[in-house]
């Protein structure tokens, strides 16, 4: 009897919760009916946020990457390095604002406040976020203002961060843009940056090391590399901001003495005069019959000592001595029959 009547408490469960979905579906499409000249202006508006923010993106990347394709900023001077970095900076900028408030207007055309109440939530709601897990996000974005303003690198800069290193392409708000001479694109969180190397500050300096042989004369070596080199630097002045220097013997090694060559050039250059260096003294060595060092192989000939016994010496001699034991025994055996 008891479970009779359970069975029908479940069943009665079973049709009210049917009504009450049929009557809050019935309900539902009742309101989008009556409303649905609201819904669609609304849909309209959200429509029209979004293709605005994208109009102004599209516009602000447009200007911005005018100003950059003019001629005076695209020179390697600090004011056109500093202009292009603070445009893509501004340019990361701006598309984290227009999304940030299309999202908060449409919030509000959604009944969910009003665009001014939306940005104080959400400023409560993001000091909450920093406070349990966005101190990285935080990290990044200020530590990437900091390198801005103090001008720690600008775009087209070669610089080196950490184990990586490549011409700065961008930088953004949280993240700085590389390009390594592969073509790789490197992408950094600025908040991981604990040391730069720029060697676009300040002048770079050459630095060659030319081998030379036991044999030849080292003094007359020196002052043919010291004729080399200064043609060199006389030739490709545009380069070079100081004579080179010869420093004279920097290591005597197993089979080359070392003589370093050093040179101050222009920032970014001193990869190209090494190599104009090298050149340069391949080529004096060539005309004045001056070698390199390389490595020398010496062949003995080789005797073999009359006293040697080698191992297949050792080994005929056994084989002779198994013969004769086999010999004698044989012989023995045979007496021994008679």
């Amino acid at each position: 009897m008891h479970s009779f009547f359970l069975e029908a408490d479940i069943a009665q469960e079973v049709v009210t919760v049917s009504e009450q979905f049929q009557k809050n579906l019935t309900g539902f499409v009742d309101f989008l009916v009556r409303n649905r000249g609201n819904i669609l202006w609304n849909l309209f508006l959200i429509l029209l946020i979004i293709l605005g923010a994208k109009l102004l993106l599209h516009l602000i990347s447009k200007v911005t990457t005018q100003i950059i394709q003019k001629p005076k900023n695209q020179t390697n001077t600090p004011v056109a390095k500093r202009t292009r970095t603070l445009l893509t900076l501004f340019r990361s900028v701006s598309r984290y604002a227009i999304y940030f408030m299309g999202f908060l207007f449409v919030l509000s055309i959604l009944g969910m406040g009003k665009p001014l109440s939306n940005l104080l939530v959400t400023a409560g709601i993001g000091s909450l976020a920093i406070g349990f897990g966005a101190q990285n996000l935080v990290r990044d974005v200020v530590s990437g203002m900091f390198m801005i303003f103090e001008n720690q690198f600008a775009v087209g800069d070669y610089i080196k961060i950490d184990d990586v290193e490549g011409t700065v392409e961008a930088t953004a708000m949280r993240v700085t843009y590389l390009r390594s001479f592969k073509g790789d694109q490197i992408i950094i969180p600025n908040g991981s940056i604990t040391r730069v190397i720029n060697y676009n500050k300040g002048s770079a300096i050459a630095s060659v090391t030319i081998s030379t042989a036991y044999e030849s004369d080292t003094r007359k070596v020196i002052e043919l590399i010291e004729r080399a080199v200064g043609q060199y630097a006389r030739e490709h002045s545009e380069l070079i901001e100081e004579e080179p220097f010869v420093q004279g013997i920097t290591n005597l090694g197993e089979s080359s003495v070392d003589i370093g060559v050093i040179c101050k050039v222009k920032p970014m250059k001193q990869w190209e005069v090494e190599r104009g260096i090298r050149l340069a003294v391949k080529e004096a060595f060539d005309q004045n019959g001056v070698g390199f060092p390389y490595p020398h192989l010496v062949t003995v000939p080789y005797e073999k000592p009359a006293d040697f016994v080698s191992r297949e010496d050792i080994f005929v001699n056994k084989k002779q001595a198994k013969q004769e034991l086999a010999s004698w025994q044989q012989v023995d055996a045979d007496d021994l029959d008679d």
